[in-house]
């Protein structure tokens, strides 16, 4: 099973929209988790509703665990202690519904901060997830990570180490690409992606603008190679972003986007395969 990252080198175009998305069309059962330290959670408000507290579940929960008891990566989703929240057995809300996901499809949400005074007191945490994270994925459950945006020598880089895909988002603007080319240039980065270039770790996603149009091709010849470009479709995203209803999911192109990445994903994961098993 696989961790996948996803995150932004200049600002944060959508991220939490795109590993949500990504999240509910997964193939296999799978935990999202909100990792931003730049804002409060925005999956509680948006794609939960504001229909649950924080007691429910989320990362400061999940840090204090840790900093109490040696955790272990099976009890992350244990209903029990409440560090995740498993979507697949909410009850229904008709007056205010959380956006559904595909029938038998399993997945758990670790939702971000809800208050940002406490992100400077877990920074054990970010030397411990990495461990959980890959332990989960033994287990036969994927791991997505919102990472939001990414500073210089993160504390956070420890879950870019750890995932078997890292996918940056940007904007397709040539600003974008120059502020992601400039990013990429720093030591704390540079050297991973140099790593990582053989194996296929590092992937672009881009978001279309509404106000430039932009080869793709530019962005992979000088920053990354892109592995999709997402609509700018506002209303289809904020069902992933804000809650929207989606009465009509087949016309909605950000979700058929996100399909179309998560199938992209599963091929890029059976070529490693395929390439580990013959050498």
């Amino acid at each position: 099973m696989t961790v996948y990252t996803l995150t932004s080198l200049a600002g944060a175009p959508g991220v939490t929209t795109a590993a949500t998305a990504l999240a509910v069309h997964w193939p296999r059962p799978v935990l999202l988790i909100e990792a931003d330290t730049s804002a409060a959670s925005t999956i509680m408000p948006g794609f939960f509703r504001a229909n649950l507290r924080p007691s429910a579940g989320g990362i400061e929960r999940l840090s204090f665990a840790i900093a109490r008891n040696a955790l272990e990566a099976e009890d992350i989703l244990d209903p029990e202690l409440s560090l995740s929240i498993a979507v697949h057995g909410l009850p229904p809300i008709p007056e205010c519904p959380i956006p559904a996901i595909p029938a038998g499809h399993r997945m758990w949400v670790i939702p971000g901060f809800a208050s940002l005074s406490m992100i400077g007191g877990v920074l054990g945490l970010w030397k411990v997830l990495p461990n959980l994270v890959g332990a989960l994925g033994e287990g036969g459950i994927d791991v997505i990570i919102d990472l939001g945006r990414l500073g210089f020598d993160d504390p956070r880089l420890a879950l870019i180490d750890a995932a078997d895909r890292v996918i940056v988002n940007a904007e397709a603007t040539v600003t974008d690409l120059n502020r992601s080319y400039r990013r990429l240039e720093l030591n704390d980065l540079s050297q991973r992606v140099r790593a990582g270039a053989d194996s296929e770790r590092f992937w672009a996603l881009l978001k279309k603008s509404p106000h430039e149009a932009f080869n793709a091709r530019s962005f992979s010849e000088h920053v990354l190679p892109v592995l999709a470009t997402l609509p700018n479709d506002p209303a289809g995203a904020a069902v992933f972003s804000h809650g929207r209803p989606d009465p009509k999911p087949h016309r909605n192109t950000y979700r058929a986007a996100a399909r179309g990445m998560v199938n992209d994903l599963q091929v890029l994961a059976a070529r490693t395969q395929d390439r580990s098993v013959s050498a």
